[in-house]
């Protein structure tokens, strides 16, 4: 896939997940959802607890198989992947994931934190370490390369959490209430961090999240309830 800026990234098309409830009744836990992210675009996906918003990121990141509707990422329509093994592989080459919690593993560094995501995927871990530090050094974290999780502030740890989810270089990132456990500088960080991404990387970058503090740094905000988008707006509207 070419990265330019506007290039379709994701493309979800009448999307509905549904399962069976504790009482056996069926729940619609999205409903007919239709959406595009583009390559340069940060998108804020509000709406209350129990709305769809995390059923929609884990559809958009192939984490949840959708029950309707088909699901297309750089260009390629997912139900065509093969088996679960080449949707794995498929997903850590396109997809990075940013959650509430960095779910660092405690025992390795920073660099090592960012680096694991590397091996994985077959670089040499000499080579794998270098890109680790320069992604580190991009999020102004480097310095801390060397420490591990517990050494480190709840924003530095998010920093690290952001630069492992951009270690393959993803064209599209998902980002669940990553700033939902920061005070309000540090949650401004890491969501202007995540705009950058989108801007500098020509990333899509999807951002569920109650925190209204950065709603000014959206291209867009997807507004969700009962299981649907019910609206769209522009925080910066056009002159």
């Amino acid at each position: 896939m070419t990265r330019q800026m506007g290039t379709s990234v994701l493309s979800l098309r009448n999307v509905g997940v549904r399962y069976r409830g504790g009482d056996g009744a069926m729940v619609d836990a999205l409903s007919d959802v239709t959406l595009d992210l583009v390559a340069g675009e940060m998108v804020g996906i509000f709406g209350p607890s129990g709305c769809g918003k995390t059923t929609l990121l884990m559809a958009a990141g192939l984490l949840e198989s959708p029950t309707s509707g088909t699901v297309q990422l750089a260009g390629i329509p997912t139900e065509t992947v093969a088996n679960e093994a080449a949707l794995r592989d498929f997903r850590r080459k396109h997809i990075g994931f940013v959650f509430q919690k960095p779910n660092l593993i405690p025992v390795l560094t920073a660099a090592e934190n960012v680096a694991l995501a590397l091996v994985i995927d077959g670089v040499p871990p000499a080579e794998a370490e270098r890109r680790a530090i320069t992604l580190l050094a991009a999020l102004e974290t480097a310095h801390r390369a060397g420490n591990r999780p517990a050494t480190l502030s709840g924003g530095e740890q998010q920093r690290v959490a952001v630069a492992r989810a951009l270690a393959n270089q993803p064209v599209l990132v998902l980002a669940d209430e990553p700033t939902a456990a920061l005070d309000s500088r540090r949650g401004r960080q890491v969501m202007e961090v995540l705009r950058s991404i989108a801007r500098e990387r020509l990333a899509a970058v999807a951002v569920v999240t109650h925190d209204p503090r950065s709603i000014d740094l959206f291209d867009r905000i997807l507004d969700m309830n009962d299981g649907r988008i019910v609206g769209e707006r522009r925080p910066n509207p056009p002159a």
